[in-house]
């Protein structure tokens, strides 16, 4: 056993329990985390992880749950130390003029017959792993067979005169013994132990498929990440009848909203209540305003603002607000509470304080950068020194991260001899900027591209935000649904079309900006992240290395290069070092759109060719910067 370093993000999405990695040139698998237990309540967290767990479809088809029905074997911990060992355990010797295999069964079986890893024929080299190994879509993972000469008994003559002809692809890889020259055929296989899914059963898939490990199918990470809400308190508003008009208010930026103490709108009918108490026990007109007076220089209002609130909601929807989507919808509520609850500051909120101290150089900078975002299609953004996320990984998948084709196995945990599942936490409270889109300019792209229709124009942006959040279905999907969700598949389904290339124009956003924003805010594109809020057309990103160097950065580039940092994006986005390839395939890939650990996605649900134009699923697109849209929407 050996113990890794790495930075904790990284860990999250390359280095957590049966993932394979390369390591001064070999490679291991990582065998244990070792976590100190979080001492904040977890109950939601777990709630969450549930839902997660639930929605995995193939799962369902199993005869037995891999995850545990009881709460208190969820283990939630922050990773302290990464333990991992050598795999695979098929070894060649380094020696050309050798080059014999070596094949041992487990780290014992290494550790007893050949501990220093040295040839055991020519006696001369030191030996390498095949980087091959099996795998199944419901998490098994083995080493390769090797092919041994028939009727031997002994170790050394089971293998001697065995090679492998190396293709670097294990379906045209096989073995032969160089001595008598005859082929051994093909790398093999052998039959999974682990539960498989009754089609799976159907269709004989109980044998092992292969894998090159440099293809990195072997294991992919399933990472829930939120924002780190007040939970007691979400509960508590929620109990409020009129819960979702206020938020919807909020989202909207309704003048009936106090902003300043978004809470307060949650308390709005106990004040009345009691302001109207007060008017009541007063005896006569004189006392009455006494009392109204008191309440005016105590800046305290006489109406009850709710009732404001739901009328201009009702009307704003026509009568047609979707409750129940509101009321369910975490990720506006994440939104609103980082909004407005984070102690944030819009740069339009900059840009008055900058005016009314006298500094006009800094007015002038932000005003500029307000412009550009103008041009990029983003109606405001808002600076956090203080962005509260959590990350859990729920468990991983081999093959596909598809949770219609492979199984999600948990980390198992032994803590006292006593099996837990293991749920790593990634805490993070970094600065971040929220871009926040402007959803007139999305709305009529929608239009233009004939994906979107409504019974009037929207005037404005908060006419558009209804629109869009009644017509579409960015507030009753799951995120990773959407990220996996192929817009090809619903080329006849124009509002769940509309809604994927919306969430995709989102995301891909963000990469632009991460990507152009490297260089600007003076740290590595991997020591940021991105956090998508669908319905609210918004995308956050974060600092997400947690020591040294990052304290700072994105409030110097919010205050002083916001402009050239849009600038870029732009750039950014309209050129990649492999078009017309990229732009005539999918318009994303690792030279112009994806990140390498910041992405909770894995890089899918992205494409430049929303932006500039192009072919999405089977359909020609208008670009979202297209001059084409410019003139649409004057």
């Amino acid at each position: 056993m050996r113990k890794i370093k790495r930075g904790k993000s990284q860990i999250m999405f390359r280095h957590l329990p049966e993932s394979v990695f390369m390591e001064d040139k070999r490679w291991y698998k990582v065998t244990n985390l070792k976590v100190n237990k979080l001492s904040e309540n977890t109950s939601h967290l777990l709630k969450a992880v549930k839902k997660y767990v639930s929605d995995w479809s193939l799962n369902s088809d199993l005869n037995n749950n891999l995850f545990p029905d009881v709460d208190e074997l969820y283990y939630f911990g922050e990773v302290d130390e990464v333990e991992y060992s050598l795999f695979p355990f098929v070894f060649y010797c380094q020696n050309q003029n050798c080059n014999n295999v070596h094949e041992y069964y487990s780290i014992e079986d290494i550790s007893r017959k050949n501990p220093e890893l040295r040839c055991q024929f020519c006696k001369k080299s030191n030996i390498k792993q095949y980087p091959y190994a099996l795998i199944h879509k419901n998490g098994d993972l083995q080493s390769i067979s090797v092919k041994k000469n028939k009727n031997a008994k002994k170790w050394y003559d089971k293998y001697d005169g065995i090679r492998m002809k190396d293709t670097r692809r294990f379906t045209t890889a096989t073995w032969y013994n160089y001595k008598n020259h005859k082929s051994l055929g093909e790398l093999g296989t052998k039959t999974t132990q682990l539960p498989i899914t009754n089609d799976m059963k159907k269709n004989n898939q109980r044998f092992l498929g292969g894998t090159h490990l440099a293809e990195g199918d072997i294991h992919y990470p399933a990472l829930l990440t939120m924002v780190n809400l007040e939970q007691e308190k979400m509960i508590d508003r929620r109990n409020n009848e009129n819960f979702p008009f206020i938020q919807m208010a909020g989202l909207l930026g309704l003048n009936s909203i106090k902003t300043d103490d978004y809470g307060k709108n949650f308390e709005l009918k106990n004040e009345n209540d009691t302001i109207q108490a007060m008017l009541n026990s007063a005896s006569n007109e004189s006392e009455r305003e006494i009392i109204l007076n008191t309440l005016k220089k105590a800046n305290i209002s006489t109406q009850y603002s709710e009732e404001g609130i739901i009328k201009e909601i009702n009307d704003i929807f026509n009568n047609e607000f979707p409750k129940d989507n509101v009321v369910n919808d975490r990720l506006l509520h994440e939104f609103l509470y980082t909004w407005y609850e984070n102690g944030g500051q819009t740069l339009n909120k900059k840009i008055e304080e900058s005016s009314l101290r006298g500094d006009y150089v800094q007015e002038t900078t932000l005003f500029n950068a307000k412009k550009e975002l103008g041009n990029l299609g983003i109606e405001e953004v808002a600076l956090l020194e203080k962005f509260p996320v959590i990350t859990l990984g729920i468990g991983y998948t081999r093959k596909s991260f598809d949770r219609n084709k492979s199984i999600l196995n948990p980390f198992s945990h032994n803590i006292s001899s006593r099996p837990y599942t293991l749920i790593p936490v990634l805490k993070n409270e970094n600065e971040a900027i929220v871009f926040k889109m402007d959803a007139l300019r999305i709305y009529k792209w929608l239009e233009l591209n004939s994906l979107i229709e409504g019974k009037k124009n929207p005037e404005n942006s908060k006419e558009a935000h209804t629109m869009l959040y009644s017509k579409l279905e960015l507030a009753g999907k799951d995120k990773q649904d959407l990220a996996m969700m192929d817009p090809s598949d619903y080329i006849n389904n124009k509002d769940l079309f509309a809604t994927i290339i919306t969430f995709q124009l989102t995301h891909t956003l963000m990469h632009m900006l991460l990507h152009a924003g490297k260089s600007i805010i003076g740290l590595d594109v991997d020591s940021m992240a991105e956090y998508i809020f669908p319905s609210a057309l918004s995308g956050a990103i974060y600092v997400s290395k947690l020591q040294g160097g990052g304290m700072g950065a994105l409030i110097a580039a919010f205050e002083n290069d916001l402009e050239r940092w849009i600038r870029n994006t732009y750039e950014k986005s309209q050129t990649c070092l492999y078009d017309p390839i990229c732009k005539g395939q999918q318009g994303a890939c690792h030279a112009c759109s994806y990140l390498k650990f910041s992405c909770d996605h894995f890089n899918r649900a992205l494409s430049r060719n929303l932006l500039m134009g192009g072919n999405i699923g089977g359909k020609e697109i208008v670009g979202f910067y297209s001059k084409k849209l410019d003139d649409f929407m004057n």
